[in-house]
């Protein structure tokens, strides 16, 4: 028959129980229960003390173990553990718990300890540490769990499962709080980021979390990036961006993008801004239109910051009114300037200004608007003989009104034309005929001399300059007026012969 017999003693930390004391002690319990002080069998003696907080104290505690007979003492069972503690990863703010199983635990105690934190958490059932995210539970007579609410990274490191016995004996877990990254605002580059043309600038992304996370640069509207070294990618792995003598062609949106494989990654926008002054091409720098038509100028232009934009005629500043009116079409950086002017009038011709500026600069440009002549009517029977220059139409003579040119010419039987056409010839009835011969007074008519004519007319209707429409103006006219007057005074019949 086996007694336990267990005393807990409340000592100052300088009192300590020494084994003389403890036999004596003892040997005084067993002679009052009526046993022979030389049939102590003294198993083991184990001190454990256990640092309580808010107090001044250690507890100790003496086990003896007492047995009837002195022949040999009775084996006993020790603890074991029954499996291992399964390491645990957890993001930050979940919960997580570790499971230590021990067999025969007897009247031995398990305790939690985090070893990072030399710090002990808990005894059997019992809570120890202030912490109120901890607390364990004994689930079955085997296993003793212990929570952890709300993970904190302080709670990364190992944990060690440990009974009370001589040799003590443990198992030791390992506890893993992963965190999300995080930007560090007070490191990392601003939203926005402003920088003059052909400067240098350097972006920064920093990012803290466990494990530590990696970033990665692109570019928003997915063009290559220009590095310090001139090459183009599309990627950048780095905290920083450094780009060397920065383009209007670099502005725009770049994403920082976070990562360390914990869910969520995150991305931080920052917009570059390249400043410079406004740039103005013009598609068309001249422009014709007939007197009261319609007509639209345009002009493009470049800046940032954003420039003022407006059109001038003869140093007058142009507002919108019922006849003008100013349009503006912005993409990115780039503003479209168009003005149109309706039912033009001939003081509405002239040199156009278009104009910007932005707090780095003004540029303008020009654009003229010149006076077109509206299109001719051509009648259509003459065109068509002209394109079928062998059909004759003997039916038609010099008086009717569908009489052309090219049939006067073909018929009148004169002398060959420099094209290789018969020239005209007129008798003395004024008709033409069929091998007639020219009188004296007779005209011929070319259609060389037509033909040059139309040439000229054309080149003085597509002319843009003033010199060239003085030009068609003193020899174009001129020319088709004599060429008409022979015209007339051939077609007129020659006088009849005097009478003997």
């Amino acid at each position: 028959m086996t007694w336990r017999i267990q005393i807990c003693h409340q000592l100052t930390p300088k009192v300590a129980p020494s084994s003389d004391n403890f036999s004596k002690k003892y040997s005084q319990i067993l002679t009052d229960l009526g046993l022979q002080s030389t049939c102590i069998y003294k198993e083991y003696v184990n001190i454990h003390r256990t640092r309580e907080f808010m107090k001044s104290t250690f507890m100790y505690t003496e086990h003896v173990n007492l047995q009837s007979t002195c022949s040999s003492p009775l084996p006993t069972r020790l603890p074991s553990f029954v499996g291992t503690i399964s390491n645990m990863t957890v993001t930050a703010g979940r919960d997580s718990s570790l499971s230590c199983s021990v067999r025969d635990i007897g009247d031995y105690k398990v305790t939690w300890m985090h070893l990072n934190r030399v710090m002990l958490l808990t005894i059997d059932q019992t809570t120890i540490t202030l912490i109120p995210r901890f607390r364990v539970t004994r689930d079955d007579p085997t296993t003793w769990t212990l929570h952890i609410r709300n993970v904190e990274p302080d709670d990364t490191g190992y944990y060690v499962c440990q009974v009370n016995m001589e040799p003590v004996i443990n198992q030791v877990g390992y506890l893993q709080v992963v965190v999300p990254p995080e930007f560090v605002d007070e490191e990392t580059s601003p939203s926005h980021v402003s920088v003059q043309e052909s400067h240098d600038v350097r972006l920064v992304c920093r990012a803290k979390g466990v494990p530590e996370p990696t970033i990665r640069w692109t570019r928003e509207d997915r063009l290559p990036i220009t590095t310090a070294r001139g090459s183009k990618v599309y990627k950048v792995d780095s905290e920083e961006l450094v780009l060397k003598g920065v383009t209007r062609k670099d502005m725009g949106a770049y994403y920082c993008i976070a990562t360390n494989k914990v869910p969520p990654s995150i991305s931080k926008r920052i917009v570059l801004e390249v400043q410079f002054q406004p740039l103005i091409s013009v598609p068309t720098q001249l422009v014709g239109a007939p007197v009261g038509t319609s007509v639209t100028l345009e002009c493009k232009v470049a800046a940032f910051p954003n420039a003022v934009h407006f059109w001038r005629f003869n140093d007058q500043l142009l507002i919108n009114s019922s006849r003008q009116e100013t349009q503006e079409i912005q993409k990115g950086y780039t503003t479209t300037m168009r003005l149109t002017l309706s039912s033009i009038k001939p003081r509405d011709f002239g040199t156009y200004v278009c104009a910007a500026k932005n707090s780095l600069g003004e540029t303008e440009s020009n654009v003229r608007l010149y006076v077109v002549p509206p299109e001719q009517h051509v009648d259509s029977s003459l065109v068509d003989t002209w394109d079928r220059p062998n059909e004759y139409r003997s039916d038609l003579d010099a008086g009717s009104p569908s009489y052309t040119l090219e049939d006067y010419n073909v018929r009148g039987g004169g002398p060959p034309s420099p094209l290789g056409g018969a020239g005209p010839s007129l008798g003395t009835s004024g008709r033409t005929g069929y091998g007639g011969h020219p009188s004296s007074g007779t005209v011929s008519i070319s259609r060389t001399g037509v033909w040059y004519t139309w040439c000229l007319a054309a080149a003085c209707l597509g002319s843009s300059t003033l010199h060239i429409t003085s030009l068609c103006t003193d020899l174009a006219l001129p020319l088709l007026l004599l060429l008409l007057g022979r015209w007339e005074a051939s077609s007129r019949p020659s006088p009849a012969p005097a009478l003997t």
